[in-house]
């Protein structure tokens, strides 16, 4: 380690304080005042700065641990290394000390977690100042663009969180919060950024203080951002989020009700997602207090009529059994076990009551195929345990694509389509049947009432349900396009369309999950000059459709279905056919 020039009179030998030591030095280092000899070459020294360097030189490691390498010792607790600010030097030194973890105790295992975790807020705070910045200079363009009166559509930076949603792979909506919150740490939230450069503050708490705080004026804003961003290294999510709306009443109370209004106009929806398990869930969100504890008080009351009715199972279930009950136009007592009395007023089939825990003998609700089910003909079948998938909804096993598909096809409106894949898993062709198919998966008996002898070959059960569905198939353009399927009209058929959204599912703008079932179909060069064909057609969403038309972008189609875009940054992102997961 290279010689440091005392401060003061020198104490006996035995009194070298070893982590003193370290910060003083890593200090010298920083400040690009201490020299690194290349103890590998004896070439000439080099000076490091943790200001402008990218690249730790081995020759550091050596200074610090000594000749026979990192003295792991610095990530105890109150270590050297828990000085160390987030930058090159940590990192070097956390990479070393985790090269082997099984060498560290306990103690310095925790340290390098802490270093870990140092490295990576300081790394969201460089990204926060590359999104401000980035917001920044096209907020200035579309200022300047309205400032020349120029229409919207045509106006340069308009539509910056699509530019960046394409950058990140994600949400238009997710980027437009990025943006959001990178502006408001940049200008009045500068605590936390500051907390965020020290590696004490992570992304998602920066996001509660940026939340409960939108609403406030900016002297309001400075104030919560001090307190919070004091607090916010000692406190869990859920705990600084309570701290940071209690501190929003406080300080403003109409500005929190002007944030509860805004969601209830701007996020209210009614939600289903799939849960890990393979389940489901259905929720509302955003409702008014009022409605959300009438409605929890009315489904508490039909599960305690469940329980006192005989059902058993936990609380929680027969809430569930009440909730989907009611939402599919059913009185929930008909759960009730066959020698429980109906209710006053009750004018359900109190005669034919199910066992406790069984469906309703109303039989499944018929839907309308809205959901674009994607289903392998052997999973239909019964022959296949292979997944199906749902569009949005992910992947559902056998059981649940049949009890689907069977409720789909008792709707008047359902229609039946096919995809043919090919050993890539894009799609090959593509066809639909005419007419309603009500269709029960009779072939597929319960296990105790099998059939005798093998079940049938699969191709014999392929065959007898394309001959019921009487589908004839049309090819998908793949690499080149004879445009056998081409259309002199400005408006696509259903057929041509078909064929362009089984090819692309989804929006062919990267990181966009829009179901194409809703999108545009758009020519990608206009017509006429461009033709109503697979090779110039996509089914971009609504939102994507205007980005292709603004000031900076461009869309081409160089093969059916791979799509080119240029952006205002000079970036190209290209996105391919769907390859479906099955």
């Amino acid at each position: 380690m290279p010689e440091v020039p005392p401060t003061g009179p020198p104490g006996p030998d035995d009194d070298f304080d070893m982590d003193a030591e370290m910060v003083r030095f890593l200090a010298d280092i920083d400040a690009g005042r201490e020299p690194i000899p290349d103890p590998w070459e004896g070439g000439p020294q080099v000076m490091l700065s943790l200001g402008d360097a990218t690249d730790l030189d081995p020759a550091v490691l050596v200074a610090i641990g000594g000749p026979d390498g990192l003295d792991t010792a610095i990530f105890g607790q109150d270590g050297a290394a828990e000085a160390v600010p987030p930058g090159p030097v940590l990192s070097a030194l956390a990479e070393q000390a985790t090269a082997n973890t099984a060498t560290l105790t306990d103690n310095q295992l925790l340290g390098a977690l802490s270093a870990a975790r140092r490295l990576a807020n300081r790394a969201a705070y460089l990204e926060t100042l590359t999104v401000a910045e980035f917001t920044r200079r096209r907020t200035a363009q579309r200022q300047a663009a309205m400032a020349r009166k120029s229409p919207p559509g045509h106006r340069e930076g308009e539509h910056a969180d699509a530019e960046l949603a394409f950058h990140l792979t994600t949400s238009v909506a997710d980027a437009a919060d990025q943006m959001d919150i990178a502006a408001a740490l940049a200008a009045r939230l500068t605590g936390t950024l500051a907390g965020m450069a020290a590696g004490a503050i992570d992304a998602d708490r920066a996001r509660v203080v940026w939340y409960y705080t939108r609403f406030l004026t900016d002297a309001d804003a400075a104030k919560a951002d001090a307190i919070l961003a004091a607090a916010a290294p000692g406190l869990r999510h859920d705990q600084l989020a309570r701290k940071a709306a209690a501190l929003e009443k406080k300080l403003d109370p109409a500005a929190a009700a002007a944030r509860k209004e805004h969601a209830r106009k701007e996020n209210q929806r009614v939600e289903a997602r799939r849960e890990e398990s393979g389940n489901m869930s259905l929720s509302a969100r955003e409702l008014a207090a009022e409605d959300a504890l009438a409605a929890k008080a009315h489904n508490d009351a039909d599960a305690a009529a469940l329980r006192a009715g005989g059902l058993e199972g936990p609380l929680g279930r027969l809430r569930a059994l009440a909730f989907i009950d009611r939402l599919t136009g059913r009185d929930p007592r008909h759960r009730i076990i066959a020698n429980t009395q109906p209710e006053p007023g009750d004018t359900g089939h109190s005669g034919d009551q199910a066992p406790p825990g069984s469906r309703p003998p109303d039989g499944p609700a018929p839907l309308p195929a809205l959901i674009n089910l994607i289903v392998p003909a052997g999973t239909l079948l019964g022959s296949s345990a292979t997944p199906a998938d749902a569009g949005s909804w992910g992947l559902l096993d056998a059981d649940d694509t049949r009890k689907i598909v069977h409720a789909a096809s008792l709707h008047p409106r359902t229609r039946w389509c096919v995809t043919l894949t090919g050993p890539d898993g894009t799609a090959i062709a593509h066809g639909c049947a005419h007419g309603q198919h009500p269709w029960t998966p009779a072939w597929t008996p319960a296990p105790s009432t099998a059939r005798a002898g093998p079940d049938p070959p699969r191709r014999d059960l392929l065959d007898r349900l394309l001959r019921e569905l009487n589908i004839t198939f049309a090819p998908i353009a793949k690499g080149s396009c004879d445009h056998s399927e081409r259309e002199d009209r400005y408006t696509p058929s259903r057929h041509l369309q078909h064929l362009v959204r089984a090819r692309t599912t989804r929006c062919p703008a990267p990181g966009c999950g829009a179901q194409a079932y809703y999108n545009d179909i758009d020519h990608t060069v206009p017509w006429p000059t461009g033709p109503s064909d697979q090779c110039n057609l996509a089914p971009p969403c609504r939102r994507h459709h205007r980005c292709k038309q603004a000031v900076g972008w461009t869309l081409e189609q160089p093969e059916p279905g791979v799509m080119r875009w240029t952006l205002p940054s000079g970036r190209t992102y290209t996105t391919t056919p769907t390859v479906y997961d099955l």
